[in-house]
């Protein structure tokens, strides 16, 4: 299977080149390859965990291999990996009429270049990761907390502009799944417009001519055969962007839609934005905080007059 070869070079002050701690480097080895398997599903799928038995195509897309260290600078980690193309061969032979999936000449290191690169955009609207993909993510605050300041990937589509993660990555990718809506039931109605079933995934369009996409959950793709063009009723779980807006619906049942009311015929909404605890922390100064409340109480009052204040109060 041909491979194409990638870099990941780790920036540090202390520059530690080939002779790196063998904790930090060892950080991002134990989390790269399920960071890539995600990234790949994700770009096939529209999600980050794959239904019953992992396909044997996603396996062979996300085997990535560690093929050496160098550097004398920054520390440089050696990978190869193969081509969707090669990995995927199957599902590129089929025929689409949207054809949806990434470039055939990509590897699953490129698309996880792809997600660091809207990651550090701070790109919430993004189809290329969730909350999910977000939090795995963030295990790589230990190489960037233990001494290295950058996670750079390069190699093929990141040779000329490499993906870059760093602190501002880093507090995007927290930020973001910290406040992308929880998921949560819904039911949807309108025409069954696609049908995929490499990668057990439709799509619907609503009465209004949005779109909502959507994997199967329950049940087989095969069956939806019959439904083709025909309006349906979809009853499952909506998954949310950072931004808000719906990244899919996964669904546990699709059926002829005979007497639903075109109510339904909607995207769905999140029933609310989870709470960004960050916007809350305030620092602690002389004039703010515990500081300005403590001493202030004059503390000569008796018990009397107190609870005479308090039922004045109340």
């Amino acid at each position: 299977m041909m491979t194409i070869e990638h870099t990941i070079r780790l920036t540090s002050e202390s520059h530690f080149g080939s002779k790196a701690p063998p904790r930090l480097p060892g950080v991002v080895l134990r989390n790269l390859p399920e960071l890539v398997r995600q990234s790949v599903l994700m770009a096939f799928e529209g999600r980050t965990m794959p239904r019953g038995r992992p396909p044997a195509w996603l396996d062979r897309a996300s085997d990535i291999r560690f093929v050496g260290l160098s550097g004398d600078d920054d520390t440089i980690l050696h990978f190869e990996a193969p081509t969707l193309g090669e990995a995927a061969e199957a599902i590129y032979e089929q025929q689409e009429f949207w054809d949806t999936r990434p470039s055939a000449d990509d590897t699953g290191l490129d698309l996880l270049g792809d997600v660091i690169c809207d990651v550090r955009d701070h790109n919430a609207a993004s189809d290329r990761f969730d909350s999910r993909l977000l939090n795995r993510l963030s295990r790589f605050r230990k190489p960037l907390k233990g001494g290295y300041d950058s996670m750079i990937l390069g190699g093929h589509r990141f040779a000329a502009t490499p993906a870059i993660f760093d602190q501002v990555a880093m507090q995007n990718a927290t930020q973001m799944a910290d406040t992308t809506p929880t998921s949560n039931r819904v039911r949807a109605v309108g025409t069954l417009d696609m049908i995929r079933a490499s990668t057990e995934a439709f799509a619907i369009m609503l009465d209004d001519e949005q779109e909502v996409r959507g994997v199967i959950a329950s049940g087989q793709i095969d069956d939806l055969s019959e439904l083709w063009q025909k309006r349906v009723l979809v009853l499952g779980t909506a998954v949310y962007r950072p931004s808000g807006s719906l990244l899919r619906v996964d669904a546990e049942q699709i059926t002829l839609a005979e007497n639903e009311s075109s109510l339904w015929s909607r995207l769905p909404e999140p029933n609310g934005r989870k709470l960004d605890v960050a916007r809350f922390r305030k620092p602690q100064t002389s004039k703010a905080g515990l500081a300005a409340i403590i001493g202030k109480w004059p503390g000569d009052e008796t018990d009397e007059e107190i609870e005479e204040a308090l039922r004045e109060l109340s």
